[in-house]
């Protein structure tokens, strides 16, 4: 019932309208995703100077660091029981953060995860580059199906404001123009480019730039003029061509000053996502199975979580009042139960809470499941993790 967390590839995307992409909540969006592609594979604006002689394979890579600070990243088919080093690298390739290392299985794929690495208020602008001996051989890009198909994922990261960038590190000879959120979107499957800004300058334009770190551009055409609010989207259809490998950043320029760049910024709080989640039932009113030994104990409704540190929350409606319960383990085999130290306190009206309270340990892989018994030694199960079909 509990496991460590673990990276999945997404499913396929849902072909739909490129407006649908420019909606509100993904126009606020300030997360950076990306797939990545062999370093040597790039050609827009131009070839880059540090891959690797020969790169590694890889059949898919995706790179994603979302508005809580979340660094995931995955690849398969890449060299075997390989390490990689991965680090941001800002756009013109001078600085650089360390992420930490992602190791390959026997089969070339790897995941890596680092929950809440930026902190809020974080703003980063570049790239996410993997390395292997001192060169880079995969790099977040674009990268353009060859048959209309979706074959890899879409170049999605946020525009943010030049001067607020932070990581690698400070970016120079920026403008000042302001910025509620922005965002930039290039279709995999046929080279479509969006992008959306808000709150920026009124009635003023943008070009928009793709920027290789040696400096070279290509221009993707002109955000604007801002309507009263600093709105504005430019569409263009088609803008990259099928087959396209490129990697740099998008630049929206006035008077050929940056005023904002492709990257992230953390501007939600860090949640800790959940491993495990169970409601709780009445030991009592169980029928499938049959013949448990259980306490009598009242019980209106019941949770626990587990989240990907370990922690344990429970939480209790409707139960004995002013009574104290403990939260045990019962593993799989059967064992024998143990106490996780988790006590739950009821009130008055019997409602009672606790946690997060941590207990199991980092890299654990546990099956089992929570129960809940009065305090004491040889208590019967009062409630249990479970569900009431009606």
């Amino acid at each position: 019932m509990f496991a460590t967390l673990r990276m999945k590839w997404p499913s396929a995307v849902l072909v739909a309208p490129l407006a649908l992409l420019l909606t509100s909540v993904l126009a606020r969006a300030q997360s950076f995703s990306a797939p990545l592609v062999q370093c040597t594979s790039v050609t827009k604006p131009t070839a880059l100077t540090n891959c690797a002689a020969v790169n590694d394979p890889l059949k898919r890579g995706v790179a994603t660091i979302n508005d809580m600070g979340d660094v995931t990243i995955a690849i398969a088919g890449a060299a075997t029981n390989a390490t990689y080093a991965v680090s941001f690298v800002s756009g013109d390739g001078t600085q650089s953060t360390a992420l930490g290392n992602l190791t390959t299985n026997n089969k070339g794929d790897g995941a890596f995860r680092h929950d809440a690495f930026f902190k809020f208020g974080i703003v980063g602008a570049g790239n996410v580059v993997l390395s292997g001996g001192g060169f880079e051989e995969f790099v977040t890009g674009i990268s353009i199906s060859s048959n209309g198909l979706e074959s890899a994922a879409d170049f999605q990261p946020a525009l943010v404001r030049c001067a607020d960038v932070a990581v690698p590190g400070a970016l120079s000879s920026c403008g000042n123009d302001p910025l509620s959120s922005g965002r930039a979107d290039v279709e995999n499957d046929d080279g479509a480019l969006a992008i959306h800004v808000n709150g920026a300058r009124p009635n003023s334009s943008y070009s928009a730039i793709l920027r290789a770190p040696n400096g070279s551009t290509t221009a993707l055409g002109t955000v604007g003029p801002t309507d009263n609010h600093g709105n504005a989207t430019l569409i263009v259809p088609a803008e990259f061509a099928a087959s396209t490998i490129g990697s740099g950043s998008i630049v929206l320029q006035t008077s050929n000053v940056d005023q904002f760049v492709s990257g992230f910024k953390v501007n939600q709080k860090f949640v800790r996502p959940a491993v495990s989640v169970s409601n709780l039932v009445r030991c009592a009113d169980v029928t499938d199975p049959v013949g448990l030994v259980c306490g009598s104990d009242p019980l209106d409704s019941g949770a626990y979580e587990v989240n990907a540190t370990g922690q344990i929350t429970v939480k209790v409606t409707g139960a004995e009042p002013s009574t104290n319960y403990e939260v045990f383990f019962r593993p799989l085999d059967n064992s024998g139960d143990v106490d996780t130290g988790l006590a739950v306190a009821t009130n008055v009206l019997g409602n009672g809470a606790a946690g997060p309270h941590s207990f199991f340990a980092a890299n654990t892989v546990a099956s089992g499941t929570l129960v809940v018994k009065h305090s004491g030694s040889g208590q019967p199960d009062e409630f249990v993790a479970g569900f009431k079909v009606h």
